[in-house]
């Protein structure tokens, strides 16, 4: 089929296309590692780390949820008790200026402060500490244990390799139907099917998230209510009705080409 000249827009599309495509490909690689070989921090050397404070703090953080580890050293025991939280990123509590709860927090000094060459700083100097208020805060629940924190993160992580995936299905196909633009005939049954599969791809969204927040997203957490603070932030699950309602109209459209295809088959039979 004789391909024109495809316009600006359609090239711009297609490259933005194909650049998501490479991040979401890169992005299902990376996440799967990470699940993998789950939390790193718990392979750090921490008796080294033991030796220049009394607790050692790790945490890594993933698309909002952060993942605590502690290690703090007992003297009744003569030993290092370790502890665990998750902070749930979609959890976060607003306090009013006079609720909030005060701090001790001191300024870097930029002044007196040394970088290197490659710019990170060898040297830090800090102003005396000051009350500061916390006007928004998210909470951190205790895990059982190291290998029920490990777990949580990777099923986080696995979750978001899902994620990617759904996008590359999404994208591949957006891709198609914009390729298929470039041909001097618009109404072709590929042009459809790649529209109509974009759409029933987009209509699964709410249905995909909902399975999502029963099957992976279901940590160990509760609601709080924390006086003097209001939750800012949505927690839970939610029905994405503009998902559904813009894969319908993507489905509609494909319905739509799939009847400028028979037309455009009619007038070709009666030439």
């Amino acid at each position: 089929m004789k391909e024109m000249k495809p316009s600006l827009t359609t090239k711009v599309l297609i490259w933005i296309c194909n650049f998501v495509l490479a991040v979401c490909l890169a992005a299902v690689f990376y996440t799967l590692y990470l699940a993998v070989f789950g939390f790193s921090l718990f392979d750090k050397k921490i008796n080294e780390l033991e030796g220049y404070s009394r607790a050692t703090n790790m945490s890594q953080s993933m698309f909002g949820n952060t993942y605590f580890y502690q290690s703090v050293y007992d003297d009744e025991s003569d030993s290092y008790k370790e502890q665990y939280y998750i902070a749930p990123g979609n959890m976060v509590y607003r306090f009013s200026q006079d609720e909030a709860p005060k701090v001790q927090a001191r300024t870097l000094q930029e002044d007196l402060s040394k970088r290197n060459w490659f710019g990170f700083r060898t040297v830090r100097v800090y102003t005396d500490a000051t009350e500061v208020p916390l006007i928004l805060a998210t909470p951190g629940f205790e895990v059982e244990d190291r290998s029920e924190l490990n777990r949580l993160f990777r099923l986080g992580y696995l979750s978001y390799a899902g994620y990617a995936l759904y996008l590359i299905l999404l994208f591949w196909f957006v891709r198609k139907f914009l390729t298929g633009l470039k041909t001097n005939i618009f109404f072709t049954s590929g042009n459809s099917f790649n529209l109509k599969a974009a759409g029933f791809i987009v209509l699964a969204a709410p249905f995909l998230h909902y399975l999502w927040y029963k099957i992976i997203e279901s940590v160990p957490i509760t609601m709080l209510r924390i006086e003097g603070a209001s939750l800012s932030s949505t927690v839970g699950y939610a029905f994405k009705f503009e998902l559904l309602i813009a894969g319908l109209v993507l489905v509609v459209i494909g319905k739509a080409f799939d009847y400028g295809v028979k037309l455009q088959n009619e007038q070709e039979l009666t030439i």
